[in-house]
């Protein structure tokens, strides 16, 4: 890639703001339980500061095995499902590669491409039918030789999910996949079929609530994890990280309960923008609501405190915002203020 495509990118970023209420980073509400907090910095005291973590997260690796009937050699940790991504994209793409990426979405996809330069096959979504366009992502990879494919199911930021059976299709026709499951366990998507062909992302930010200690892995086959392994950072995840991604593994109730809330207050939440003639809600399986409104209210409602993301600069999604599902009384309060403003 040549230094001016670097310079012709924007960074990725997020404006910083103060609210009170904060629904614009797609995080779960609920913290992790103050009992294993305690549990998890007693074991921490335990262990040595001065020497590295574990080189292959071996223990982490073990217990992601045992929770989804995989072997260890299946599965790679990073700091962030993002740090993977850009290690598989490294792997898989070079100059010219073609990378067919659904639009919009996640916009990380599209900048480590370009990094690593290879050559963006641009396929169009409509929010408004709730399913990824399939059959126009096969066409496109029909169209040229050694495809990757790079989706997000749900997708973010509109929420819409990939046909079912669409990721066996995807690897009938040819492609490479690289499939996000970020926000999977709030539509109950289970991990596919493991394929040389396919990796699988996921992360423990979005349904485990540890947004901020940064704990991302990847499932894909021992063959493809062992090229992988070569363009991954080394030592990426901290103690503190691992054990206590380890530690929720071992307390999966606590993920189930939080995720059972957070799909009871999205349909809540359709339910009551739906009612609104000015509102114009797309189909979501995830954590959040993408929504149109007929004119612009993010300014307002960071005015009264509340905080989401203004999408309107994505492609296809003028005049459109997302809320993230927060914990109940954070919903009313945006639910009363968008009422009052529309």
């Amino acid at each position: 890639m040549s230094r001016a495509a670097v310079a012709a990118m924007t960074a990725y970023t997020l404006e910083v703001r103060e609210a009170e209420t904060k629904l614009n980073r797609n995080e779960s509400p609920f913290d992790f339980p103050p009992e294993l907090k305690r549990q998890l910095a007693e074991e921490i005291v335990r262990q040595p500061w001065n020497r590295y973590p574990d080189f292959e997260s071996n223990a982490l690796r073990d217990a992601i095995a045992r929770a989804y009937a995989l072997g260890s050699g299946n599965i790679l940790a990073g700091n962030g499902s993002n740090e993977l991504l850009a290690a598989a994209i490294g792997t898989f793409v070079g100059p010219g590669t073609p990378v067919v990426i659904p639009r919009p979405t996640f916009t990380l996809y599209e900048k480590l491409v370009t990094i690593a330069g290879g050559s963006i096959i641009s396929v169009d979504i409509d929010p408004r039918r709730g399913l990824l366009p399939l059959e126009a992502m096969l066409s496109a990879a029909a169209s040229v030789e050694h495809p990757i494919v790079i989706l997000c199911s749900p997708n973010n930021p509109t929420g819409g999910v990939l046909p079912a059976g669409g990721i066996e299709r995807l690897l009938a026709a040819g492609a490479t996949v690289l499939f996000d499951r970020a926000y999977g366990d709030f539509a109950g998507e289970a991990l596919p079929p493991l394929n040389d062909r396919l990796v699988v992302f996921s992360t423990f930010s979005k349904a485990w609530g540890l947004a901020g200690l940064r704990v991302g892995w990847l499932a894909t086959t021992a063959a493809t994890a062992r090229e992988i392994r070569k363009v991954k950072l080394p030592y990426s995840l901290n103690i503190v990280s691992e054990a206590a991604a380890v530690l929720a593994l071992e307390n999966r109730v606590v993920r189930d309960a939080n995720v059972a809330r957070i799909i009871s207050e999205r349909q809540r939440i359709l339910a009551a923008m739906r009612s609104i003639p000015a509102i114009e809600t797309f189909p979501t399986e995830a954590n959040f609501v993408a929504f149109r409104t007929e004119r612009p209210l993010f300014e307002e409602l960071c005015r009264r405190g509340i905080l989401v993301r203004d999408i309107s600069s994505y492609f296809g999604l003028r005049n459109c915002l997302r809320v993230t599902i927060g914990a109940a009384g954070e919903n009313d309060r945006f639910l009363e203020a968008l009422k009052e403003m529309t």
